[in-house]
């Protein structure tokens, strides 16, 4: 009796479980599709800072189009600021991961100076040292600001999310599918893939099993990034000039909290 008891709790138990494994499958892949969706478009863009117009002392200021057919990419203004032959970028963004983003460029990015918490600065920014594949290397700062008001805080740029990452610990290593060489290797690859996937959740569970969508960038931090540019062919910007770069820098921050407080936008002390 207990034997044929025993059969028929298996007879039952193993169909069960088979259902129970496909409809979470199934619950599973319908999660997943749905946060894979497209990231969804800014609200905070360039009509929000429409007659912000800066002024550099003993700088040319000029406005660059900011590409607008790719809204859920994190730009909001930019300008190009020159003096003889030197030239900067400088941009306002949506709060993003700059060192993470541009190492996923496969640019070396190296922590220059951090003046997020020295009281002798006139800005709380990161100055960094990227340089490409070839060689070329440049000094950028960055800054993040308050959304609502463009106060300049100190958090550090790094701490902000940046899902699109996709690399392991070794940027050599890039997803080919499957091929010969990832058959020779199963193990290394699968974890070099899991890796991988684990780097591009930022360590959320949720994200690594694509139950959630990957953060993106933030729309209460803005991230202000001041780049020096190459100069062009024939001419000599200096190798190094960080200091008017930091002075562009904060002269921008300056100027964005200055015309907050023009429209009524700021509340209390930064």
């Amino acid at each position: 009796m207990g034997d044929a008891r025993k059969a028929g709790w298996k007879t039952i138990a193993v169909p069960a479980l088979l259902l129970v494994s496909a409809f979470l499958a199934l619950l599973w892949e319908v999660s997943s599709r749905y946060s894979a969706r497209p990231f969804s478009p800014f609200t905070l863009d360039a009509s929000r800072f429409a007659g912000f117009d800066p002024a550099i002392p003993g700088w040319t200021v000029k406005a660059v189009q900011v590409p607008t057919n790719r809204p859920e990419e994190p730009n909001i203004l930019a300008f190009e600021v020159v003096r003889g032959g030197r030239c900067a970028l400088v941009r306002l963004v949506h709060g993003y991961n700059m060192p993470m983003c541009m190492k996923i460029k496969e640019y070396d990015v190296a922590l220059v100076s951090d003046r997020r918490v020295s009281a002798s600065t006139r800005i709380s920014a990161q100055v960094w040292r990227v340089t490409s594949s070839i060689g070329d290397s440049s000094i950028w700062i960055t800054s993040l600001l308050r959304a609502g008001d463009c106060a300049v805080t100190e958090d550090d740029i790094r701490s902000l999310p940046f899902p699109r990452i996709g690399t392991p610990d070794d940027p050599r290593w890039k997803p080919e599918g499957l091929t010969w060489k990832s058959l020779r290797h199963p193990v290394s690859e699968l974890r070099a893939r899991v890796r991988a996937r684990w780097n591009s959740s930022r360590a959320d569970v949720l994200t690594f099993l694509r139950l959630r969508q990957p953060a993106w960038a933030s729309e209460e931090l803005l991230t202000l990034v001041s780049c020096a540019l190459p100069p062009p062919d024939g001419q000599d910007n200096g190798e190094d000039w960080s200091a008017e770069l930091m002075e562009i820098h904060a002269g921008f921050a300056r100027s964005l909290r200055q015309w907050k407080e023009a429209a009524g936008e700021v509340r209390g002390a930064p």
